[in-house]
């Protein structure tokens, strides 16, 4: 489960016209002994690290009409040792096919660029006997945002992993999550649309109606607010998720301007305090509850066993803490 560093640099590219940029840069980079994965090369254009190109055009299969000057930037490739982190994670169940955990606010679910080795992954090494084998990612079938708390199904086979992304896919698994946001609102009961890659910055997802043109690539997302309870400055969301998008609730939240409480990408808690003149002492309290989401139910079939599995957490006293301070 070990990975060799790769060192971070700049490389000045020329682009020919008519050949799709992924292509290209595979070819390029490679003849400079840079081996890098078809995945990580995706990732690597999604989040800016190829510029010359317009942000709102650049994407895999981007094909320019004229020789382009281009720089790639190669981020370092952390030297991964997946060694067992010595912290409790609580486990909810756990069979020889798969376990579900709780995953804590504030720990990112797998190693990657910029991460330490505090991730999920690691602990799950201590508190899961064993887990489907990959690299970097053992174990994993979904994710949640490091600042997200809440539930998670952890494969610990590769037949189980193969299962349950298969579950996932159709949408056989059900996910409830629980979110303070911004605002006495009252959001649609369904909302359906699209979500897609800011194009100003590459780290935020935007969530629409509508697609826009200079949008090239977009997925849909759906997802149900079963509860909504209006308090003076907030509002408290039970929301089932029935597509599972990269940031989808931080970003529709944010589209019905009410952001999540805490979440510094797509809110700004200290202008929602000045707006709604909340006091020094009551927005300091709010602001220390961090991200106020957690995925709070998880419902499925065994995929050997068939029997539905239902699980919640109580909903984090931070939430209530959150609460006193905005009625």
């Amino acid at each position: 489960m070990n990975k060799p560093k790769q060192a971070a640099g700049e490389i000045g590219l020329t682009l020919p016209p008519g050949i799709r940029l992924d292509k290209f840069l595979s070819a390029a980079l490679a003849e400079r002994g840079e081996d890098i994965s078809r995945s990580r090369l995706q990732k690597l254009i999604e989040e800016g690290g190829v510029a010359g190109i317009d942000p709102a055009k650049i994407k895999a299969s981007y094909t320019a009409k004229q020789e382009t000057a281009i720089r790639v930037t190669l981020p370092a490739e952390k030297d991964i040792r997946l060694k067992p982190l010595e912290i409790e994670i609580p486990l909810l169940f756990e069979d020889k096919y798969l376990a579900v955990v709780h995953k804590p606010a504030g720990m990112t679910v797998h190693p990657g660029a910029g991460t330490g080795d505090d991730t999920l992954v690691h602990a799950l090494l201590t508190n899961v006997e064993t887990l489907s084998p990959h690299d970097e990612r053992p174990g994993i079938v979904h994710r949640l945002d490091r600042e997200t708390e809440g539930l998670m199904v952890v494969a610990k086979t590769e037949k189980a992993r193969a299962a349950l992304s298969q579950a996932f896919a159709e949408r056989l698994i059900q996910k409830t999550y629980v979110a303070l946001v911004w605002g006495k609102v009252t959001l649609p009961e369904e909302v359906s649309g699209y979500i897609w890659r800011d194009v100003h910055n590459r780290k935020k997802m935007r969530f629409g109606e509508a697609v826009p043109e200079r949008v090239k690539r977009a997925r849909d997302a759906e997802l149900i607010v079963s509860d909504q309870k209006q308090l003076k400055y907030a509002t408290r969301l039970e929301i089932e998720l029935i597509t599972g998008r990269t940031h989808q609730i931080r970003a529709t939240a944010a589209f019905f301007n009410a952001p999540i409480i805490g979440d510094a990408v797509y809110g700004n808690d200290e202008a929602r305090a000045k707006l709604y003149k909340i006091g020094r002492e009551k927005k300091e309290a709010v602001i220390g509850c961090g991200m106020l989401l957690v995925a709070q139910k998880l419902s499925f079939q065994h995929p050997f066993t068939k029997k539905k599995l239902s699980f919640s957490l109580p909903v984090p006293e931070r939430f209530a803490k959150a609460q006193e301070n905005l009625i």
